[in-house]
């Protein structure tokens, strides 16, 4: 089950954070979890717990600590009554250091090795908002992680997609790279100089005669007719799956017009029509988180208070029994509900029968206050280990994060089963 899940977001403010600090905390119910802050430039994840923080990727890169030794907990003040024994998280520096913000190629992979090496089952890797060529380094080579977004930030929805689309044509640019099986299975140069020639085009924003892969290859197709080429790039992109989290939720309307649909059809429109597309969930929009992250309490770690039971919406019941439909489990007169005080979170084992998903999604919809928060983070873990349990490996984050000279062996024997 070990799993190393990259959190990322296309601009700043989405709360990206926020998010990777809970869902770690959360995963750490099932087992040992590691939070690793690459957000180097903001030393968010510290600020964000009330913690005292020995060693940090300060000790690890200037004095020469190993990174299990840098490794900071919670302890009874913030965690009670021990429910998060089992989480535990690498800060980045108080202050931007340079040399540790934007990392050399050595320092790059050096990182890369401790992070392997270390002693727990889930990975959550923080990383900086944006993208540029560190961050593709961390990210899976076959699925998005999980990407960040909210409705209160149309740009940074679109900068998500930008996301998708750079690590699409890293897998590509590697797979045609001079060398590769790809290109020995070639007819002849000139056909493999076509396929990188036609890569820039689809590339290039400003190219629109190429606007995304699907005209890429039927352009492809055109020139060569059945070739290995069209094979080994349709199913790059038709086994990719970009997972999603919409956070600060706001309503099924405003949240599908200002986040949803505009990301879809980014990636329709830039990239592809054929990618997985999989929403893991979202988290409510609700004045309790901002006021814990300003505590230095994640909304996890708060004392829970008994929210009030209320009628179902009917707008989320109508979407409760289409997830009913979408799970394959029988439609109920009445919904399942669990009952008000209970915390899912609290009891979050390493099985995820789907029954419990359904439990869990209709108390979101009944809930009010911090609890109807923490089934937010609940329902997504649950989605989570549904993946990494039940799917290949490299579906939903990668098992270790790999060196460019492992990328070939990682990257051809998948296209080869494919």
């Amino acid at each position: 089950m070990r799993r190393i899940i990259t959190v990322s977001s296309g601009k700043g403010g989405v709360g990206k954070t926020t998010f990777a600090v809970n869902f770690a905390l959360t995963l750490s119910r099932v087992a040992p979890t590691i939070l690793v802050d690459l957000d180097t430039g903001t030393s968010s994840v510290r600020n964000t717990l009330d913690v005292n923080v020995s060693h940090d990727l300060y000790h690890f890169f200037r004095r020469d600590r190993p990174l299990f030794d840098c490794l900071s907990t919670v302890d009874g003040r913030l965690d009670r009554d021990g429910l998060f024994s089992q989480f535990a998280f690498v800060a980045a520096p108080r202050h931007a250091i340079e040399e540790i913000t934007n990392l050399s190629d050595a320092a790059r992979w050096k990182l890369i090795h401790a992070i392997n090496q270390l002693p727990a089952s889930f990975i959550i890797l923080d990383l900086r908002a944006g993208l540029d060529s560190s961050i593709l380094d961390f990210l899976p080579l076959s699925n998005s992680g999980i990407l960040v977004f909210t409705p209160h930030h149309p740009a940074a929805t679109i900068a998500a997609g930008d996301i998708v689309k750079s690590l699409l044509f890293r897998k590509l640019r590697i797979l045609f790279a001079e060398g590769s099986p790809v290109f020995s299975t070639g007819d002849d140069r000139s056909h493999h100089r076509l396929v990188n020639e036609l890569l820039d085009q689809v590339e290039d924003v400003y190219e629109e005669r190429l606007p995304n892969l699907d005209a890429f290859l039927r352009d492809l197709y055109q020139a060569l007719g059945e070739n290995p080429y069209l094979e080994a790039i349709s199913s790059v992109v038709q086994t990719f799956a970009v997972h999603f989290v919409l956070n600060m939720f706001n309503g099924v309307e405003e949240s599908y017009e200002n986040a949803i649909r505009p990301f879809v059809e980014y990636l329709m429109q830039s990239v592809s029509t054929h990618l997985q597309l999989v929403n893991l969930g979202w988290i409510v929009e609700d004045q309790r988180i901002h006021r814990a992250n300003c505590e230095r309490r994640p909304i996890l770690l708060q004392p829970l208070t008994r929210p009030e039971d209320r009628p179902l919406d009917p707008v989320l019941a109508e979407l409760a029994s289409l997830e009913t439909s979408v799970l394959g489990l029988p439609t109920r007169s009445q919904p399942v509900v669990r009952k008000s005080h209970h915390d899912a979170v609290a009891d979050l084992t390493g099985e995820v029968p789907l029954e419990q998903q359904l439990q869990i999604l209709n108390s979101m919809y009944r809930s009010r206050g911090a609890l109807h928060v923490r089934d937010n983070f609940a329902y997504i873990a649950h989605r989570a280990l549904h993946m990494i349990r039940d799917l290949p490996a490299d579906t939903f984050g990668q098992p270790r994060l790999l060196t460019p000279l492992e990328l070939f062996d990682a990257l051809v024997p998948h296209e080869r089963r494919g």
